[in-house]
C-alpha cells in the first residue's frame, strides 16, 4: 500500500501517495481554509484525466449494427465526473441511464444504466453471450479510462504537488 499511486474501486478512482493523508490532516489543522482550497485544486487535477478519457473514448471506433453511431465508450464516458475531494477523485454516475440506439430503454423491462455498460466498454468482452456487444476483451489494460490514468500518472503527480504548494503559499501569505 505504501508505494501505490492509483487505487481503484468500482467506478471510483482515487490517487494516493505514502503519508499523504497524514500531511493533509496536519495541514487542515494548521490552516482552516486548507480543505476547501485543496478540494477545488484536486478537482481541477482530476478533470485533466476526465478530459483525456473523453479524448480516448472519442477515438474508439463505433461498433455494432449502426456504424454511423458513436461507440459505447464515447457514450459512457459522459458519466465520468471529477469530484471535489482533497485528493483527485473521479466518479462514474453509474445510475444514469445509458442511451442505446439499437434497443432503447423505453422498450426494456430493466433499464440499462451507465454502470452496466462501463466495464464492458472499458475492458471489452465477447466470449459470453451477455458480453458480445462489446469489443474484444483486453484484460486489465482497458480501452479509454485506465489508459488515460496510466498516461497521465506523472502529470497528475506534478499538478497535484503544484496545487498543494500553491494552496499552502496562498494560505501562509494570508496569515502573515
Amino acid at each position: 500500500m505504501a508505494n501505490k499511486i492509483a487505487v481503484g474501486s468500482g467506478g471510483n478512482v482515487a490517487f494516493t501517495a505514502p503519508g499523504l493523508f497524514e500531511f493533509l490532516r496536519q495541514a487542515s489543522q494548521a490552516y482552516p481554509q486548507f480543505d476547501l482550497e485543496m478540494r477545488k485544486a484536486a478537482e481541477e487535477v482530476a478533470q485533466i484525466v476526465v478530459e483525456k478519457a473523453k479524448q480516448n473514448a472519442a477515438a474508439q471506433p463505433p461498433h455494432g449494427r449502426n456504424p454511423g453511431s458513436r461507440s459505447q465508450a464515447a457514450a459512457v464516458v459522459s458519466g465520468l465526473r471529477a469530484r471535489r475531494d482533497r485528493i483527485p477523485t473521479i466518479k462514474l454516475d453509474h445510475n444514469r441511464g445509458f442511451v442505446s440506439a439499437s434497443r432503447p430503454n423505453r422498450k426494456r423491462k430493466t433499464k440499462v444504466k451507465m454502470g452496466d455498460v462501463f466495464y464492458g466498454a472499458e475492458f471489452g468482452g465477447g466470449r459470453r453471450p451477455t458480453t458480445q456487444q462489446f469489443l474484444r476483451h483486453r484484460g486489465r489494460s482497458g480501452y479509454f479510462f485506465w489508459h488515460s490514468v496510466r498516461d497521465s500518472k506523472s502529470t497528475i503527480v506534478q499538478e497535484y504537488s503544484d496545487a498543494i504548494e500553491r494552496v499552502l503559499k496562498s494560505l501562509a501569505a494570508g496569515v502573515e
